[in-house]
């Protein structure tokens, strides 16, 4: 029987279903729970209750004026003697913003630059520490290659391009030069022993038994 002409089961359940499952995927659940508010320094209402917006108006005003004037070539205006009176009266923008600060002393502004050049002193001679070990590792890695020739056949030869040392394994001759068919063809150019259709008496034969035997 066909099912083709009923609804789907989400439509089909018209209120919530008294019976079931109650299980919900994570992805459904609310992730953020707590109402978040803003805090100082985040034009909070207390923020904007203590900043004066016509005093700040002012101020970018004179401000604006200033930079006009100072590209123009001419002396910045001095600060009314009325704006100097309400920026005394109220807040500054950026104390409500970077938050209380007051005047630090000068003892202690000293001591706080003389401990960042300490600081900076102490890093640069981890630097050159640092890079002194990794070129004495450098070093041992390159040593360690270079003095296996089964590591690094080409430094130990002389071919190789990231090696400046100089080979002092030798190799006299290819490892497949010794070999029993070697320069036996029958229309051979090079100059050598001609070819025999004996094993016992090929060139190979006669150099390997007065080399191992004789």
């Amino acid at each position: 029987m066909s099912t083709a002409h009923r609804p789907t089961w989400d439509p089909a359940q018209a209120k919530d279903v008294k019976g079931g499952s109650r299980q919900y995927s994570s992805r459904d659940m609310a992730s953020q729970t707590k109402l978040k508010f803003r805090q100082a320094g985040q034009t909070s209402v207390g923020d904007v209750k203590k900043r004066d917006l016509r005093t700040d108006l002012l101020l970018a005003e004179h401000e604006a004026k200033n930079k006009k004037r100072k590209a123009a070539g001419q002396e910045p205006l001095p600060l009314p003697p009325a704006l100097v009176v309400l920026t005394a009266a109220t807040t500054p923008v950026a104390a409500i913003e970077n938050g209380p600060s007051g005047e630090e002393d000068p003892a202690a502004k000293r001591q706080k630059m003389l401990q960042e050049a300490l600081e900076l002193d102490g890093d640069e001679d981890e630097e050159e520490a640092r890079e002194i070990s990794e070129g004495k590792a450098r070093d041992l890695e390159e040593d360690i290659a270079t003095r296996n020739p089964l590591l690094n056949l080409e430094a130990a030869l002389g071919q190789g391009s990231q090696s400046n040392k100089p080979g002092t394994f030798a190799v006299k001759k290819r490892w497949d030069d010794d070999v029993i068919f070697k320069n036996q063809a029958v229309n051979s150019s090079e100059s050598g022993g001609q070819f025999v259709n004996d094993l016992l008496r090929t060139e190979f034969h006669r150099k390997f038994m007065a080399k191992f035997i004789k």
